[in-house]
């Protein structure tokens, strides 16, 4: 059994590996701006960190995040650039830069019987599959990222829920080797939307 330490330094490394410094970037690659997306959004929250350890989760804050995402949706597919940046003091850098850069492109199919929108996933974190509700509120994907054969997780699982009403979103985001959970992080978003200011919204003066 791998202590909970080399778990963590084995975390950190792959997630460099596959977030940072992939050897093929998802991105896909476009010399003109392309078209345009029926609808963008801007996500801006936080992630706290947490592993298992002896059957209970523990609180690692030195690796919380902030996080922004920018996601573009199209008529039959989402593309999102996620940016992370960890500030605590205590980070040891041991999962690369404190500032990270992840893609994500969802192809979605039409709605099946059963009222359910599959979806296909190409990712910085690897290549998956997801399910969602015709509205997109409540979303769950699934993603088997590259790894030796000696790594202590074999996919990420996201599940998302979006309060669109409250311009909210959680997500917990899961490494599991099968079904047996390792590390979570759970985080919390709000929408920024742009809009006008009748005023100047800050000020310098006292």
């Amino acid at each position: 059994m791998t202590p909970p330490g080399l778990k963590w330094l084995w975390l950190c490394c792959l997630l460099v590996a596959g977030c940072g410094t992939a050897r093929t970037s998802a991105l896909p690659m476009e010399a003109t701006p392309g078209p345009a997306p029926v609808l963008t959004l801007v996500w801006v929250g936080r992630g706290e960190a947490e592993r298992l350890e002896d059957g209970a989760w523990k609180r690692v804050p030195e690796f919380d995040y902030d996080f922004t995402v920018e996601q573009r949706r199209y008529a039959h597919h989402w593309e999102s650039v996620k940016s992370l940046r960890r500030r605590h003091p205590d980070y040891d850098g041991s999962a690369g830069p404190r500032e990270q850069t992840m893609f994500f492109r969802l192809e979605y199919t039409a709605p099946g019987e059963d009222g359910r929108v599959a979806s296909t996933i190409r990712s910085s974190l690897g290549e998956g599959t997801g399910h969602t509700d015709v509205e997109f509120r409540r979303a769950v994907l699934v993603m088997r990222p590259d790894l030796s054969r000696f790594a202590p997780f074999d996919r990420y699982r996201i599940t998302q829920t979006y309060a669109y009403e409250r311009g909210a979103l959680k997500e917990t985001v899961m490494l599991l080797d099968g079904e047996t959970p390792w590390v979570r992080n759970k985080e919390k978003a709000a929408l920024f939307a742009p809009h006008t200011f009748s005023a100047a919204p800050t000020s310098a003066a006292r």
